[in-house]
């Protein structure tokens, strides 16, 4: 089973926070009352997705997030991959993994089509569809 970590999971909830406010930047304080997100969790989510080019971080009075320019073109598998998250489904296809059985495993190529599946849907769902 596949399962979604809850820093995936307060990003989009983030973003989601984000696409309402529309162009205005918004402190992850603010987010985090209105949403109930922890606040410093929220940090470390905003830090990967602007690393990431999906938010944009404002120094200042008026400062806080909003989202970049182009973040409509950005994929789920974009977000994964900003937040250090897509490692891949079975672990021992992940980078850098080895497999002690990996020649006489039978369910590898399997496995592998699922993953490669998988994440070619992810670069199909788009950030503004979610």
């Amino acid at each position: 089973m596949i399962t979604i970590s809850k820093k995936v999971e307060y990003s989009i909830e983030l973003l989601s926070f984000l696409i309402k406010t529309g162009d205005k930047a918004v402190s992850l304080m603010e987010v985090s009352k209105k949403t109930g997100l922890p606040y410093r969790f929220l940090g470390q989510v905003a830090i990967d997705l602007r690393k990431g080019g999906i938010v944009e971080g404002r120094e200042g009075k008026m400062g806080g997030y909003l989202l970049m320019k182009g973040w409509k073109d950005k994929t789920l598998f974009d977000l994964l991959t900003a937040l250090g998250e897509n490692k891949g489904m079975v672990k021992c296809l992940g980078l850098g993994e080895k497999c002690s059985r990996e020649n006489g495993c039978k369910m590898r190529n399997i496995w592998q089509k699922l993953e490669m599946d998988f994440l070619n849907d992810l670069k199909k769902i788009k950030l503004n569809e979610i």
